[in-house]
């Protein structure tokens, strides 16, 4: 199953949840006030340039 971050736009902080592919984000409840106001983020894991790309550290991942 899927891990997928959010922010809750009623108190505005950040959580994760493990939740089916299928499951809406609009039916995510936020752990924190109870809304049903989550937005689903895009993770740095995900994104193109993200914190941990092999392109930020210079890394290889060519034979050697």
């Amino acid at each position: 199953m899927p891990f997928y971050e959010y922010a809750c736009e009623a108190c505005g902080r950040e959580f994760g949840v493990m939740q089916a592919v299928t499951f809406k984000s609009e039916n995510t409840a936020c752990p924190y006030c109870n809304e049903r106001k989550a937005k689903k983020l895009l993770s740095s894991f995900s994104s193109p340039g993200g914190e941990h790309s092999v392109c930020d550290t210079g890394a290889s991942w060519g034979g050697g």
